[in-house]
């Protein structure tokens, strides 16, 4: 087991192995960008970041790029250490997902209502000259799930919709009384790049804020809140459905092999799941704080969690 940390207890927002598995970059809430190398330990890269109340978000491109959302969107040149800007001005709590096939950049932004939405949804950019591709269809109030699958051809992401307004009262309050929106939770599965949608997963209890398709193809996971669901894309039919207690999900991702799924929650710990079965197969509590994110390297031997007390932890896979 190898653990990073900075200086402070801050929390870790995003990380990812890059393509070569031998460097893990993250965004850091003591106001950094740091790319580690592995072998070491030692930080190979670090810039500071502009502070925002809009959240972060990174992942890799390739070996020497990665793309940064902050206050804007931009793309870090390692090999000369120099800065982008992609777009100025990116929309609140934007989440980023690099194709497979490296051809295109998709963003989310994390809508928690349809009245006041965080931004236009999903945008699709092609990583050749950052060029937005065409809208597609049902696109708008993204609820901060988005994933591609291995081969590139379909991509999920999250949504909301306003199917009407309740009265709510207040039962200390006789005669108190005012309208509330309600909304339906859904994932769009779409073929990719078309953007047509091919499948519609509902029933979800609140928005969808993290997906991964196994690398196989066959499922789709994903959670809301406190709540893990499994979709077969093959049969078209929830095979699991799991909640642990009230702690909320924090990320998700697959073995390489498809044979297990990796969960992180703000319980401290880490579930990893049967692909077969779909029950726990082992926990483990590394005690460095809540987690919130997880991924696997490239390889997928090795697994890096980032917590809320600025540490990643990493371990090997089996």
């Amino acid at each position: 087991m190898q653990t990073l940390s900075i200086k402070k207890k801050k929390r870790i927002y995003a990380i990812d192995f890059a393509p070569n598995g031998n460097e893990l970059a993250a965004v850091c809430g003591d106001g950094f960008i740091r790319v580690w190398d592995l072998a070491s330990g030692e930080v190979r890269r670090s810039a500071p970041i502009v502070e925002t109340s809009s959240g972060y978000a990174m992942t890799y491109l390739d070996e020497n790029r990665i793309i940064f959302g902050g206050v804007n969107l931009f793309c870090w040149d390692l090999s000369t250490d120099t800065w982008h800007t992609i777009t100025p001005n990116s929309p609140w709590m934007r989440r980023l997902k690099v194709s497979p096939t490296g051809e295109y950049l998709a963003q989310v932004d994390q809508a928690r209502s349809t009245d006041w939405p965080a931004g236009p949804g999903l945008l699709i950019r092609s990583t050749a000259g950052w060029e937005l591709q065409p809208e597609m269809p049902q696109s708008q109030f993204t609820t901060g799930g988005v994933a591609f699958s291995r081969d590139s051809k379909l991509l999920a992401t999250g949504h909301m919709a306003n199917v009407g307004d309740r009265i709510r009262r207040i039962g200390m309050l006789p005669g108190f009384q005012f309208m509330v929106s309600e909304y339906e939770y859904l994932v769009h599965v779409r073929n990719f790049p078309g953007g047509g949608i091919v499948q519609t997963i509902d029933g979800w209890p609140q928005a969808v804020t993290n997906l991964a398709f196994s690398p196989d193809g066959r499922f789709l996971a994903g959670t809301a809140g406190p709540k893990l669901r499994i979709w077969d894309l093959e049969s078209n039919r929830e095979v699991a459905s799991h909640k642990r207690g009230t702690k909320h999900f924090q990320g998700l991702s697959f073995t390489d092999d498809s044979r297990f799924l990796a969960t992180v929650s703000n319980d401290e710990t880490v579930r990893i799941w049967d692909a077969q079965t779909w029950q726990e197969r082992t926990t483990f509590t590394w005690k460095i704080g809540r987690l919130l994110n997880i991924t696997f390297a490239p390889d997928g031997l090795r697994v890096a969690a980032g917590s809320d007390q600025g540490q990643i932890v990493i371990w090997d896979a089996e």
